[in-house]
């Protein structure tokens, strides 16, 4: 029968319109952290394009974000609500007005009976310290209380069991509630006001649950108010679901008047809730929607991300030692792409000055310095020595693009290298040249090297020595790759490369 009824939400969800999250699907629903142990547990609804918990999530499927920038993880944990038994506290409104119990003419199956079965079997779903209570409304704004909030979920499937919807109640006690309300509200609207009322008074009574659920079944009829009245209503009502914490999940069936189905979508939007709404002859899947409401209580995940360290790229709370942050969880849920889903205003410590760490680094700066300058000095040590060893080259600190480079090979600049970069090159022992060659025998203005569209000429510029190019004096000549120049006593040899 389980298997049954999953195939029978997947077909459901196929046919019915893609509502409220049809583009969002990473919810992140709760962020904690806890300073001590640098531990961030974000809780989260991963879901499918159906609306179904995606299954078996990896660590490297997720990445988690501060205000865009990727959070440096030390280690993760990946367990859904049902493996770390993290209990849930659910309050179920059932429709028991005229539209929803049995005519009396024939009718088989009541939407009555249809959803008391759906909700027994989302009851029989809880387990352990999980808590349920179950209300019933009526057109004549009656309110019935079927189960109070508890954990004997027989006694509660046996209540709903029970139930037929025509007993009068004595409206749960919450006169006192009825002072906010208006009497112009439609029943429907004061059926949830009440519901959220008793729920504020269970609070106590409920401990530490976090996961909080307002689940309703309805038809959101009011003949007598306009739609967009009960629209504006919600939305009003949509802040009080979030101050405390409660999520509301919704099923719209009617099996004639479709008007006021999506007036249910505002509450379910905006407690980042799911709304679903079944089409008025698949009355017999509504049990299955239960069953995927169940499914996706169950299947929310819960990361707890140890950090490295803390972020700080937040923003600066005047005044406090923390920094606010956006957290978001994306998530490559297939060939779609990665999906991301967030949370507001998480409020994370400033991260604090490491001055230790500071020193280290110092310490490794002034040694690489101390280093790098033995090194230079050995090998220019070694490239100015003379003798059959091979030359070693120090090449100029330029790292930029040049168009020739004349090599060293004797002299007092034996082992160094210069780039060509300008279109003339001046070589001589007077400060102002290209290159200056400190050498009794390099004149003042010795040679110049001009290059004019990749022709490189070498002329002598009237000094006492020449200019010799591979042995042989010249006043001008074109150089090719390869040739040896002899200035003074220094020789060098022009390269392209």
């Amino acid at each position: 029968m389980r298997h049954l009824r999953a195939l029978l939400v997947l077909f459901l969800v196929l046919l019915m319109p893609l509502t409220g999250f049809a583009e969002q699907r990473v919810i992140v629903d709760h962020v904690e952290f806890d300073e001590k142990s640098m531990l961030l547990t974000v809780h989260a609804d991963v879901l499918d394009v159906t609306f179904t918990p995606i299954e078996k999530l990896k660590e490297k499927q997720l990445e988690i974000l501060a205000s865009g920038k990727p959070l440096k993880i030390k280690s993760m944990e990946i367990e859904t609500a049902e493996e770390a038994k993290e209990p849930v506290a659910v309050l179920i409104l059932m429709n028991a007005s005229n539209s929803y119990r049995p005519t009396g003419e024939g009718e088989v199956v009541s939407p009555l009976e249809v959803e008391k079965n759906g909700v027994k079997d989302f009851i029989k779903s809880l387990r352990g310290t999980d808590k349920v209570a179950v209300l019933a409304y009526r057109q004549d704004s009656t309110q019935d209380q079927i189960y109070p909030f508890g954990s004997s979920f027989t006694q509660a499937v046996d209540s709903v069991a029970a139930y037929k919807g025509a007993q009068e109640s004595d409206d749960l006690g919450l006169e006192g509630s009825e002072k906010g309300m208006q009497k112009s509200d439609p029943p429907f609207v004061r059926a949830v006001r009440k519901s959220l009322d008793y729920y504020k008074k269970a609070l106590p009574s409920l401990g530490s649950t976090r996961r909080r659920y307002l689940i309703i079944m309805s038809d959101g009829k009011d003949t007598l108010t306009k739609k967009t009245k009960i629209v504006r209503k919600f939305e009003r009502m949509t802040s009080r679901f979030k101050e405390y914490g409660i999520r509301v999940m919704a099923i719209g069936y009617s099996a004639d008047d479709q008007d006021f189905l999506a007036t249910m979508q505002t509450l379910t939007e905006g407690t980042k809730g799911l709304y679903r709404r079944v089409k008025p002859n698949d009355l017999s899947t509504v049990p299955a929607v239960w069953d995927g409401f169940a499914a996706r209580i169950k299947k929310q995940y819960i990361l707890k991300a140890t950090l490295e360290e803390l972020p700080d790229n937040g923003e600066p709370m005047k005044g406090k030692d923390l920094m606010n942050y956006v957290v978001s969880l994306k998530v490559d849920a297939g060939k779609d792409g990665p999906v991301e889903g967030e949370y507001q205003d998480v409020k994370l410590p400033k991260p604090s000055f490491d001055w230790k760490a500071l020193l280290m680094w110092i310490g490794i700066a002034l040694g690489a310095l101390i280093g790098l300058g033995v090194l230079i000095g050995l090998i220019v040590m070694l490239g100015r020595r003379r003798g059959g060893g091979e030359t070693v080259y120090v090449e100029q600190e330029y790292d930029g693009p040049d168009r020739g480079k004349l090599h060293v090979r004797a002299g007092p600049l034996s082992g160094e290298i210069f780039h060509l970069i300008d279109d003339v090159t001046t070589i001589g022992s007077m400060k102002g040249n290209t290159i200056i060659i400190e050498d009794g025998s390099v004149s003042r203005r010795h040679a110049a090297l001009k290059i004019d569209q990749m022709r490189y000429e070498i002329a002598d510029m009237n000094s006492t020595n020449g200019v010799l190019v591979n042995g042989k004096r010249i006043h001008k000549i074109f150089l090719r790759d390869g040739d040896k120049i002899t200035i003074g006593s220094t020789e060098m040899e022009f390269r392209l490369k």
